[in-house]
């Protein structure tokens, strides 16, 4: 015998027992198959909603969540003749408040004491929900990664018409594909901090970075205007295509510039993308390239919005008005 195993204290008692296991989510419960009727301890009741101890299986039965009742309603009438351990899950009410039961017992004569058979409910339903949770993020990585593959064999094609060379196909795709690997950054590291949405202010900033040193650059986005993770890509393809140009033809060519100004008003995003007077000797845009293309297809077929273009010796204001979803 271990010495020193005789402990002083209150013995187990009824309610300490019962109170150790409704500290792990689990209740106690009976039924009687003849009589129809459930007896539910305290935890029990809190599980199904009812301050009466003995409730007819029925009224139960109208509680449990309308996809998972028929099913239920086998396996239980199944514990009062089959003589096996069992187990089977269910959920209580509907979204948002639903709650994860799961029935554990012995059925038939095993299980049986008098007229009642013996069982337990455990409250399952915080392991549910992390269930669904990462069955739901799988889905979604599937989806962005298909989603991804798109964007880059659509990108491949069409940087491949406007090419004039290997060395202006390879580098132009690059770039692109840079744009798409910080895009995707900025979501997952959102969706890692459980934010959901990216603010564009901080899209923006991660696109223009490059041009800070040669340019005066002005970003003032409020935190409102947001993008959702699978819309992340197609702003910064936008940002990217502006900076593109005008880096090439605009204030960003040479020490300009830029002011970027981001409202949300009446459920709709308005963006400004405003610069300053292209450099002397600057060639302008014709607004038919590819980069028009792309910006006339991710505005307006993907995000549902609309976008004006204005060019002049006063330089360029492009504004761009997307519906918040």
């Amino acid at each position: 015998m271990v010495e020193g195993t005789d402990l002083t204290g209150d013995e187990w008692t009824l309610a300490s027992f019962t109170a150790a296991i409704h500290r792990g989510g689990v209740g106690m419960w009976a039924w009687a198959p003849e009589a129809r009727l459930a007896r539910l301890d305290g935890l029990c009741m809190a599980f199904w909603g009812t301050t009466e101890p003995v409730v007819s299986i029925d009224a139960l039965f109208a509680k449990v969540n309308a996809e998972d009742r028929p099913k239920m309603m086998l396996d239980w009438f199944a514990s009062a003749t089959s003589p096996k351990a069992y187990s089977f899950d269910f959920r209580i009410g509907e979204d948002p408040d639903v709650r994860w039961i799961s029935a554990r017992g012995i059925g038939g004569d095993e299980g049986r004491v008098g007229a009642w058979i013996q069982a337990i409910f455990l409250d399952i339903t915080d392991r549910k929900r992390a269930e669904d949770a990462e069955r739901l993020m799988t889905l979604e990585l599937a989806h962005r990664v298909s989603n991804m593959f798109t964007v880059a064999r659509a990108l491949t094609n069409i940087v491949a018409r406007e090419a004039e060379s290997t060395a202006s196909f390879a580098e132009d795709l690059s770039r692109r594909f840079h744009v798409l690997h910080e895009a995707t950054t900025l979501a997952t590291r959102s969706h890692g901090l459980e934010q959901g949405d990216v603010r564009l202010r901080d899209l923006a900033a991660r696109i223009l970075s490059p041009y800070l040193q040669g340019a005066n650059i002005a970003v003032d986005i409020e935190d409102a205007a947001v993008a959702a993770p699978d819309r992340v890509d197609d702003y910064a393809m936008i940002f990217h295509e502006l900076a593109t140009n005008s880096a090439k033809y605009g204030a960003l060519a040479n020490g300009g510039t830029l002011n970027l100004v981001g409202r949300v008003v009446d459920h709709a995003l308005t963006l400004d993308w405003t610069e300053g007077a292209a450099p002397s000797g600057t060639a302008k845009a014709d607004g038919t390239g590819f980069g028009s293309r792309l910006l006339t297809q991710t505005i307006e077929r993907s995000l549902a919005g609309q976008f004006q273009r204005t060019i002049d010796d006063a330089g360029l204001h492009f504004r761009m008005i997307v519906p918040i979803r």
